[in-house]
């Protein structure tokens, strides 16, 4: 940076105040002149973390490879013009770290130079972003409402007609006949209970929880979770030896399982496995909430596509997915299954190397 009898592009010396007034401003500041940043000062620089010798470039320096094009360029011109300007731009930090910030830019005087102004708004996009999907997740859970009224409606039509064939064609002898009244029955009362869970969803009613073996859970439901995946994929089941129980509901368990798992065949095209293993969270660890509790869950990991860092990131927004407009439900749902029963749910992706979400319970007392 220049110092105060340095001439800049214009031969204009920023005086020994102008630097001092610089320096001492606790909000981060910058001196720009036909495009390049003349003077910065420590607040900038730590901001940024980056030595102030390094911000000679201009401004360029701060942007983000993932941040908006268009309005970098919008404001670099500005910069280079001696425009005013005043823009929310995604920031980069020197380790690589990003951060958003309004970057605000106007002529002092007739002297060719700027002044300019970066202040960290991360905490408020963080908070605008957060009372969005707060709002998505509402609009969720009244349509979920009002489909699930209807499908209900509907399956009570369905249930009794079901019944009543049931009863008729007891007798009857026919394989055929009785393999579909049997399936039926057992698919619309399996309907029944995803709809009395959709319900529960949409009025966040918090279900009833209780000791359950995870182990032993996974073993009783392992055939009708296999029975759910394609051909192309088959289900191994991992358990852990000495497991605590956990506090959990184990029909919501079950649907938000298969709600990944759902996920997890559509994500791999071809042939291969999901695994669906147990786990511990040993007491102390400072990831949970209350580590003197510990906790224990449940991993389903696949080898599917992946997702990107920024899908990642929005993953468990309502509709939010990498496939076909409007099938990203799924983990949205999870995720306030999982609130309700005071668990937590995690995603770990990579782009073609696949996706384990962990779901996390509290253990039992």
């Amino acid at each position: 940076m220049p110092s105060p009898d340095e001439d800049g592009p214009s031969g204009t010396a920023l005086s020994a105040d102008a630097l001092a007034l610089l320096d001492a401003s606790p909000v981060a500041t910058f001196i720009a002149q036909a495009g390049l940043l003349r003077a910065v000062n420590p607040a900038l620089a730590v901001l940024a973390d980056r030595p102030a010798a390094e911000f000679g470039s201009g401004i360029a320096l701060l942007q983000a490879s993932q941040g908006d094009a268009a309005a970098w360029a919008a404001l670099r011109n500005a910069i280079a013009e001696g425009r005013a300007a005043d823009v929310d731009l995604l920031c980069a930090r020197r380790d690589g770290s990003s951060f958003w910030a309004t970057i605000a830019v106007a002529p002092l005087g007739e002297s060719g130079m700027l002044v300019g102004q970066v202040v960290d708004i991360t905490r408020r996009v963080d908070a605008e972003g957060a009372l969005v999907l707060s709002q998505q997740r509402e609009a969720l859970g009244l349509l979920t409402n009002s489909v699930a009224h209807e499908f209900n409606n509907f399956l009570q039509i369905l249930i009794g007609y079901v019944d009543g064939l049931k009863r008729r064609l007891a007798d009857r002898p026919e394989p055929f006949i009785q393999r579909a009244v049997t399936r039926s029955t057992e698919a619309a009362e399996r309907a029944a209970v995803l709809t009395r869970h959709l319900l529960t969803h949409s009025r966040r009613i918090a279900p009833d929880v209780r000791p359950v073996d995870l182990d032993a859970f996974l073993a009783s439901i392992s055939d009708s979770l296999a029975a759910a995946l394609p051909p192309r994929l088959s289900l191994s089941i991992t358990t852990t030896d000495g497991l605590p129980p956990a506090l959990c509901n184990p029909t919501q368990v079950e649907l938000a399982l298969r709600h990944i798992l759902a996920n997890s065949a559509e994500a791999t095209a071809e042939t291969g496995t999901v695994t669906v293993a147990t786990f511990a969270v040993p007491r102390g660890d400072s990831a949970l909430h209350r580590p003197s509790d510990g906790a224990v869950g449940i991993a389903v990991s696949d080898r599917g596509h992946g997702m990107s860092p920024e899908m990642l990131t929005r993953a468990l927004a309502p509709f939010a997915t990498s496939r076909e407009a409007g099938r990203g439900v799924g983990l949205a749902i999870v995720h306030g299954l999982m609130k309700r029963q005071n668990g937590t749910i995690s995603l770990e992706s990579r782009s073609s190397e696949g996706t384990t979400v962990r779901l996390v319970f509290p253990t039992a007392p």
